[in-house]
């Protein structure tokens, strides 16, 4: 590709990134003098270089300098990537933010999807990284992310939530805290459930367990019972209980899958675990009035939409490995990632509506 073309395409990348983005660079001291590189252009695409390709900082530059992209030495790329971890995630940001404004569904509900995953330093074998991540289920683009390091908790109340917002999330959330922040918020959640649950009550104030109230049920018959989740820090949270009892066949799936997992952890499994395995226990707080518990059982269908989003992430983009153990270096690394992600991202999703360019066109565009 000759020069001219690359730096027409990189021109398109550029009117995707968010106002002010150049500024930023030099504000987060990402940017500070023009020497190797003489724009906070040149800089971001050098990064985007290097987290776009598989190869260390060595590779990176030499092929960064045949395609005139920059031309600098291998350390001094490896201090402007130091440097520029928090300018990348402002990008990130901003680019997360504006996919988050979008319309709302017709009843007034905007599901979303909340999850983490786990990333690696070189030669790591455990947790490094844990790159906290929402998905508009509408649009399944990331509208919200925060890099952590292992110890951030996987938690309701990190991310930014607003009125009508139906949070989809994993096991690991449901507790009374979080519950609280969406509700503040108004929104609602819907929420897978251990058989260990946190302490919910019934109507007359009674203890009672989800699965407890699952074992009446048929193979393929839902249930859906009104509770209140205990809230340590405040009034009992009023929600429901959605269960539903899987097939034969699934729930054997689901038990064995139990029984594999604890067997990589060395653990015995218990009656009890493998008995919850045969049922699909969620815990909302949407009115019945509004939304049905076999829509609820629907709905909640769609979280494996982000799963899918943080295999794509870690194969297509092998977001997964960190090829850096320095902290900054890492963080600006994996900060490129998602600026790539979410470029890639803005890029489809507008290529969708505006045809055939894919991107706003200025008003000061000359005609001829």
């Amino acid at each position: 590709m000759d020069a001219d073309a690359s730096q027409a395409e990189w021109q398109v990348i550029e009117k995707l990134l968010p106002a002010g983005w150049e500024e930023q660079a030099r504000k987060k001291r990402a940017f500070r003098r023009v020497r190797y590189i003489k724009t906070p252009g040149d800089l971001l695409r050098l990064l985007l270089f290097h987290a776009a390709h598989r190869g260390g900082l060595r590779q990176t530059v030499a092929q960064a300098r045949l395609a005139g992209i920059g031309s600098l030495s291998s350390v001094a790329l490896f201090k402007r990537l130091q440097s520029a971890g928090c300018w990348l995630a402002w990008i990130a940001g901003e680019l997360s933010r504006q996919m988050r404004e979008q319309v709302r569904v017709p009843v007034g509900l905007r599901p979303r999807a909340l999850d983490s995953t786990t990333l690696q330093g070189p030669g790591s074998r455990g947790t490094g990284w844990r790159l906290h991540y929402s998905l508009d289920l509408q649009t399944l683009a990331c509208d919200w992310h925060e890099l952590t390091d292992a110890r951030g908790g996987e938690l309701l109340e990190r991310a930014p939530w607003e009125a009508g917002d139906l949070v989809l999330a994993d096991r690991n959330f449901l507790r009374p805290a979080g519950v609280r922040a969406v509700l503040e918020a108004q929104g609602h959640v819907l929420v897978r459930m251990r058989w260990t649950h946190p302490i919910l009550q019934d109507e007359k104030g009674r203890r009672i367990r989800a699965l407890d109230q699952a074992l009446s049920l048929q193979a393929g018959q839902v249930g859906d019972w009104p509770v209140w989740l205990q809230d340590p820090k405040g009034q009992p949270l009023a929600g429901r209980v959605v269960a539903l009892k899987l097939p034969a066949p699934l729930a054997q799936k689901a038990e064995q899958k139990v029984v594999r997992r604890a067997a990589k952890k060395k653990q015995q499994v218990s009656p009890r675990s493998r008995l919850a395995a045969h049922y699909v226990l969620l815990f909302t707080t949407l009115p019945s009035k509004q939304v049905s518990a076999a829509e609820i059982l629907e709905l909640y269908r769609f979280r494996w939409q982000i799963e899918l989003a943080f295999k794509r992430l870690k194969q297509i983009l092998q977001l997964g490995q960190l090829p850096h153990k320095d902290l900054l270096a890492a963080q600006g690394w994996i900060a490129a990632k998602l600026v790539l992600a979410l470029l890639l991202e803005t890029l489809y999703r507008k290529a969708m509506t505006f045809s055939p360019w894919g991107y706003h066109l200025a008003d000061s565009a000359a005609t001829v």
